[in-house]
């Protein structure tokens, strides 16, 4: 619309305000070239953004004074964000409460900018690739695809595959792929972790040849800017294979979504804002695009079974493995009892030590999982007792021997290790907790002629040394691979007989809902990587708690009990009040003065009982209750999964920028869904 002789746009801008919209005029000359999902380059504060036009001709909000309405500099050479991008931009950006602009952020990080200057290249592989005749599928894979089938055909857009580890699910989706992509379609294959992806990029390839494109935040910008190219050119139809970011693909022609390892935290983006979940995140694109979503999992959510127990998903079950071997058995190590007899050496019964020193005779590999990274997780004076804490956070310092420094794992502090205790100056610091890089060295010390090697974020820095690392594991070059999560996503090696999980308390104790649901998902997972196509690979649990159910649920391999077990997580959250039966926001209150913190959050409670919202607890003090010198609380917001969650959100969003206005020291983090 034209205020006097002036056309006005509303532009996103990536940057972080109220709304994530702003105002500019269309100089004179160049109205015919604007539209909606324009890239354009404008003013603000002084700083040139590339920004996209929302809505062009539209009139400026009331109390806005044209004559300070900057205009665009210049509309910029790129190819339109199709009208489904920023659709789903806003259902983000609602659905999350954050601004446009964060969103548009996320989806485009500044790297990305840097790279629009310069000549436009599309990404074309050097050489054509051999396509592999399509696999054949077991009775039951086909079974399970017809069953698939059935659903799409019959208006059920969204599938939950409840598929065993091993089970063949890859060839399910890969045969779906192909169908869509001979059909002209493109297609988007998510997974949780860029080792995934790397893992999964020249089984695909095989399948797809040059239509495969792969998408993930440690590409260089010039490459993923090549995606963005050959995508929004419009040339052809793709199968992008990528983590979450993908999602904000200008993706021409989508016409299926794959969504493997559905039920993994890593689809959860923690910092910065949008702080989404990129499964759901595909089914809002999904739904808005009106096409079939496939999701997977041996270990599906407990949201996602909900969902398919409701109606609102399809479920379809794959539970044989696809060479036709059984569960690997779980042998359940009761450590109480070990220490009490005084049968271990250092971290290792040698129950699991005979069970190691087996395998690695047969020539056989062995895995060990420990949920640490580090040395070990504190230092403690040997006279006084004094933990070594950091000086910015209320947590102990971590050691990491291999470089002699203690670190924070959460404000990134670091200090070169000094034995003297700095409390009573009388006694030393000694290690105590086991972490990865310790339990490498005892397992040296126990066999030392195997070759060992560790997979951790410390030694796995680059993605150079990550492919060495599982490389030289999977050709047989080392026979003990020690390793945090990182060793649990989906790997397949051939020789692996043996699956040990150091100290599983660590991870049947959280202080978390979700905690025996994630220990579950993750001990059933390091299950499946023991599963061999032989049948005589094996699993062993370290615990102080052996009768833990989640320990029994993983032992146990028949799917009835597993879904009794599951079922009765799902009454236990009913009951308290947890999701999938209510929405939850958190909202992370943050100040550097302890006094200033307790003011807002009281202040933080009127504010949200005055917008109506109902049902929140009291601030609460986290485990870890300052973080990089400020003090945290947490509080936590119940909306209802009825129509008025929306107004719920909307008035949590109108409570904490009452709050931020009146106090600039705080910070205050709303995360919706958190994990």
């Amino acid at each position: 619309m034209a205020q006097g002789s002036k056309t006005y746009l509303e532009v996103i801008v990536p940057l972080k305000f109220c709304g994530g919209i702003t105002y500019y005029s269309v100089p004179e000359g160049i109205e015919a070239a604007v539209a909606p999902g324009s890239w354009v380059v404008v003013t603000m504060v002084g700083k040139r953004y590339l920004a996209v036009v929302r809505k062009a001709g539209c009139p400026l909000p009331a109390g806005l004074n044209a004559a300070k309405v900057l205009p665009i500099e210049k509309v910029a050479a790129l190819p339109p964000l199709p009208a489904a991008q920023l659709d789903l931009w806003q259902a983000v950006a609602d659905y999350y409460l954050c601004s446009l602009g964060e969103v548009f952020k996320s989806a485009y990080p500044a790297a990305f900018f840097r790279q629009t200057e310069k000549k436009r290249t599309v990404n074309r592989p050097a050489k054509e690739v051999k396509i592999e005749e399509e696999k054949t599928l077991s009775d039951d894979q086909a079974a399970a695809l017809e069953q698939i089938r059935a659903l799409f055909a019959g208006g059920r857009h969204t599938v939950l595959l409840d598929g065993a580890t091993s089970s063949g699910k890859t060839e399910i989706y890969i045969k779906l792929a192909r169908e869509h992509l001979a059909a002209g379609r493109s297609v988007l294959y998510l997974v949780p972790e860029i080792a995934m992806s790397r893992q999964l990029e020249m089984r695909i390839r095989a399948a797809v040849g040059d239509k495969l494109l792969v998408f993930h935040s440690k590409q260089t910008a010039p490459a993923r800017k090549k995606i963005f190219d050959t995508l929004v050119a419009g040339e052809g139809n793709y199968l992008v294979l990528g983590t979450r970011s993908a999602l904000f693909l200008p993706i021409v022609n989508l016409g299926f979504i794959i969504v493997d390892e559905e039920h993994d935290a890593s689809y959860k983006q923690d910092d910065p804002a949008p702080r989404y979940n990129g499964r759901d995140v595909a089914l809002m694109m999904a739904a808005r695009l009106g096409i079939d979503t496939l999701m997977g999992s041996a270990t599906p959510s407990l949201e996602s079974l909900y969902n398919a127990a409701a109606g609102k998903y399809g479920l379809v079950k794959l539970d044989k493995k696809y060479f036709g071997a059984a569960d690997a058995p779980v042998t359940i190590i009761d450590m109480g009892k070990v220490y009490r007899m005084h049968n271990a050496r250092g971290s290792f019964s040698m129950q699991l030590v005979n069970m190691i020193d087996a395998r690695l005779k047969a020539g056989q590999q062995v895995m060990v999982f420990r949920s640490r990274r580090s040395y070990s997780s504190f230092l403690q004076c040997s006279e006084c007792g004094d933990t070594l804490r950091c000086p910015h956070c209320n947590v102990s310092l971590t050691y990491h021997k291999y470089n002699n420094t203690v670190s924070c794992h959460y404000c990134g502090y670091k200090a070169p290790f000094e034995a003297a205790c700095t409390t009573c100056g009388a006694g030393e610091y000694t290690a105590r907790g086991t972490g990865t890089e310790k339990l490498a060295e005892e397992l040296q010390e126990l066999f030392p002629q195997a070759r060992i090697d560790r997979l951790d974020t410390e030694t796995a820095a680059s993605i150079t040394a990550e492919k060495k690392i599982l490389g030289d594991f999977a050709g047989g070059a080392t026979d003990i691979l020690v390793g945090t999560q990182m060793i649990t996503k989906g790997f397949d090696f051939e020789k692996l007989a043996l699956v040990a999980v150091i100290n599983a308390d660590s991870i049947l104790s959280l202080q978390d809902f979700r905690a025996d649901e994630k220990a579950l998902q993750l001990l059933l997972q390091l299950r499946g990587r023991a599963s061999r196509r032989e049948g005589t690979g094996a699993m062993a649990i370290q615990t102080m708690q052996p009768d833990h159910p989640v320990l029994k649920a993983v032992c146990d391999s028949s799917p009835g009990s597993r879904a009794g077990f599951r079922g009765q997580m799902l009454e236990q959250r009913k009951v308290f009040g947890f999701p999938p039966y209510v929405r939850l926001v958190q909202l992370t209150v943050k100040n550097a003065s302890a006094e200033e913190l307790r003011r807002v959050c009281n202040s933080l409670e009127r504010a949200l009982k005055q917008a109506s919202v109902s049902d929140f607890t009291p601030p609460v003090a986290p485990a870890v209750d300052r973080v990089a010198d400020q003090y945290i609380r947490h509080i936590w917001v119940k909306p209802p999964r009825a129509a008025r969650a929306q107004s719920q959100k909307k008035g949590i969003v109108k409570a904490v920028e009452s709050i931020l206005a009146m106090s600039r020291s705080t910070d205050i983090i709303i995360d919706v869904d958190p994990l």
